[in-house]
């Protein structure tokens, strides 16, 4: 009787930690800074991954949403903590439409998320940020604060696609 008590208070801590993994997941390896590059600036709007191929090649994309963030998630998108595509046609479509243009003049963000994107081009981060998904699309850079996407509804659709990761270990390098 012992032993069944141990064991299944065992595999009851396991389960648990497990949970909270899922809602606090880990990322072992370096992470790179994303970087703020002004010519990737065209007619007023930004593409960070403008000069990234992602037609061949082992290549993904990792969403990490907080809590927070994914009882706010727009309807079509899963409602999970970490969402993974290794579609190189979805991810270059992606891509081509991560525009995001920098309001500045008018529109001035004070708020912080925790809520994060990352490329992976042959399995290296090549980009990552702070990534905001309601109402509209957001991502931020120290030197513009938050910046928003002008194609919300595509990048709504690829993202749709996403399936959730279920290990909440995420490995980069």
């Amino acid at each position: 009787m012992k032993k069944v008590m141990i064991i299944s208070a065992i595999v009851l801590m396991i389960f648990i930690g497990y949970v909270y993994l899922i809602f606090n997941p880990i990322f072992i390896g370096v992470k790179k800074t994303n970087s703020f590059q002004d010519s990737h600036w065209s007619n007023n709007l930004y593409n960070p991954l403008k000069d990234i191929e992602f037609t061949c090649g082992n290549n993904k994309i990792i969403i990490y949403f907080d809590r927070y963030d994914v009882s706010c998630l727009p309807i079509g998108i899963k409602q999970w903590t970490l969402l993974s595509c290794t579609d190189n046609t979805v991810i270059q479509q992606i891509k081509e439409h991560f525009e995001f243009e920098w309001n500045g003049e008018d529109y001035f963000e004070t708020t912080d998320g925790n809520s994060k994107i990352y490329f992976f081009k042959d399995n290296k981060v090549v980009f990552h940020s702070l990534f905001h998904f309601e109402g509209n699309l957001s991502i931020k850079f120290p030197e513009t604060g938050w910046i928003f996407t002008t194609k919300y509804d595509v990048l709504k659709e690829n993202f749709s696609k996403f399936k959730p990761l279920y290990n909440p270990i995420v490995i980069m390098r």
